[in-house]
């Protein structure tokens, strides 16, 4: 392993029994996610395929010409998920595909309204070489394969083993790990991965990996640092690349980054191909691990409301949402609250303050339009004018349709310690489904089954049909009881942020081993932070806060580890053995 998680120094005190130095237990390798698909008999519950669009005429044209896409995942003979798209074309001439392939991408720059917000996706193409008019239009006719249940960490290894096969070495399959844009393909009987990055210029560059050959499965690792904002590509001849995360606005942020508790596969198929199958054979997600471990939680979705609207488009949501014990932030828009009444604002501050609602500022302003100057005059007011209200400090926010840059970013954190809602690590990880509503409850409805972690927000919760931008009633409780099925509680966004970040800011000292017992405090970044101990634990062991005088519980782990939540500042004691007395 290249990564390291690092968790803050321990080191030992005089104790009763035989003390252990800590620098020397438990270090090793900490699985935090495990499929190996030879051993299952069907499709994981945490996996799905995502359909976004596909209904516009454009696509009915490009179907038309090239064909109909489609997307299917199942198991193989070789115990393997197979996710498989196939591509059924209209048309039998197919050298006419290159003339094609220059209309349709001069048309589809006209078509498209808004191209120009787009022009990442252009300059990625031209430095890949992949025909525009494919890499736009594919994603839309079929979906992708999204697998989730992953754990956010600030450092991490994704452990990966596939096989691609293709009938057009033009076909390749997009990688999506945190931060990272992964291209794999076959090439004169070898599989190369690329990864693509964004440099200071915003010019579109990559590195290039050899990870196996073409008769062969392929097995790599992807090293996630959130700290440095690097990928590390490693493969199993011992070679490797570093590059940086994909996207500027992402390296740029002025806080740690912590992964995404998923990873996509989209596969597109070019030339005259007609298939391509990405076989996956296992994944796994690793840490370093101590003898205490700071993780992250895959069980958090991170949700909040813009505005919020009047009462009766909003209360009774708010109401479910409550009553399931969970909550999000509010993202309080200065024009609407200036419109409430004494009583409305009683009702939203008792949602802040008796159901821990977190305060977020949505500014009444499109920031992208204001002179710099300007616009953190804008968001100081703001700041100070919701904090005045709920008395509360905001500690995340967005702009009016979300015109806003890393630029206003980097001000927000470092002048007022906000969060920035938007760019690759808030509800821009996926284009286009940040904002739950009816037009994107089609994603939503199966990626909601899986389990999928995304940060989301949205407007109304109890009409139905909804309005625009915003969820109808009975789509919003299908979401939240997907959500509760699956044991996922739905949070805000700071909470979340923090919690993820706490896998690398946690750290435990005045650490005391024995055979029977281990006692630390814990210094976290002020949110609680989810621990593993590498001990054995069984039936009989308890687990005691000092501070607050209780017991708490725990999850035993398949290696005899144990995992339960910790709070900043206070002193925890984990008894092997039954305990009679405790003072």
């Amino acid at each position: 392993m290249l990564s390291s998680l690092c968790i803050g120094e321990t080191k030992a005190l005089p104790s009763k029994g035989t003390p252990k130095t800590p620098e020397h237990i438990g270090l090793g390798i900490l699985t935090l996610f495990s499929q190996n698909y030879s051993k299952f008999n069907g499709v994981p519950n945490n996996i799905f395929i995502a359909k976004l669009q596909g209904n516009k005429i454009y696509d009915k044209l490009y179907s038309a010409i090239y064909g109909t896409l489609k997307s299917e995942i199942s198991f193989n003979i070789s115990k393997a998920l197979k996710y498989k798209v196939t591509r059924s074309s209209r048309l039998s001439l197919y050298s006419l595909f290159p003339i094609a392939d220059t209309i349709l991408e001069f048309g589809v720059n006209g078509y498209t309204v808004d191209l120009m917000k787009s022009s990442e996706t252009h300059r990625f193409c031209e430095a890949a070489s992949i025909p525009l008019i494919h890499y736009r239009e594919q994603p839309r006719q079929t979906g992708s394969l999204y697998i989730c249940s992953l754990v956010p960490m600030v450092k991490c290894t994704y452990q990966i083993s596939i096989d691609i096969k293709t009938d057009d070495t033009k076909s390749f399959v997009e990688l999506n790990s945190p931060g990272s844009k992964l291209t794999i393909q076959k090439i004169n009987n070898n599989v190369i991965l690329k990864s693509y990055f964004e440099d200071s210029s915003q010019d579109i560059r990559s590195e290039t990996i050899y990870i196996g050959n073409a008769a062969e499965k392929s097995d790599f690792e992807i090293m996630f640092d959130g700290y440095n904002k690097t990928n590390t590509i490693l493969a199993k001849d011992g070679n490797c690349i570093v590059t940086p995360f994909y996207n500027t606005d992402r390296q740029r942020l002025p806080y740690m980054d912590f992964s995404n508790g998923y990873i996509k596969f989209t596969s597109f198929i070019l030339g005259k191909g007609t298939h391509l199958d990405v076989d996956i054979y296992s994944i796994n997600q690793t840490a370093n691990r101590k003898l205490i471990t700071a993780i992250g939680s895959n069980r958090m979705l991170a949700f909040g409301l813009d505005g919020p609207h009047v009462r009766n488009t909003t209360e009774q949501g708010i109401r479910y949402l409550n009553s399931k014990k969970n909550k999000g932030t509010i993202w309080f828009d200065i024009e609407i609250l200036e419109q409430c009444n004494e009583t409305d604002l009683e009702y939203l501050r008792s949602l802040v303050i008796n159901n821990s609602w977190d305060v977020g500022v949505h500014y009444s302003k499109e920031l992208n339009s204001l002179p710099l100057e300007q616009a953190y005059k804008v968001m100081d007011e703001g700041y100070s004018y919701v904090y005045e209200i709920f008395g509360r400090k905001p500690t995340s926010w967005c702009s009016m349709r979300n015109r806003d840059t890393v630029t206003h970013a980097i001000y927000a954190y470092e002048n007022l310690g906000m969060l920035w809602r938007n760019g690759d690590l808030g509800i821009h990880a996926e284009k286009d489904v940040g904002n739950l509503d009816d037009d994107t409850w089609e994603w939503w409805e199966p990626a909601s089954r899986a389990g999928m972690v995304h940060p989301i927000f949205t407007h109304e919760l109890d009409q139905d049909p909804a309005i625009k931008y915003s969820i109808s009633r009975s789509k919003f409780r299908n979401w939240v009881d997907n959500y509760d099925s699956n044991n996922v509680s739905i949070v805000s966004f700071y909470e979340y942020s923090q919690i993820s970040r706490n896998t690398y800011d946690a750290s435990f000292e005045n650490l005391q081993y024995t055979e029977h017992s281990v006692i630390f405090d814990a210094r976290t970044n002020g949110a609680i932070a989810l621990v593993n101990v590498n001990t054995n634990a069984g039936k009989n062991t308890q687990v005691y806060d000092n501070t607050s005088k209780k017991f708490l519980s725990y999850n035993i782990e398949q290696d005899n580890s144990i995992t339960f939540w910790v709070e900043n500042n206070h002193t925890y004691g984990i008894y092997l053995a039954l305990l009679t007395k405790h003072s």
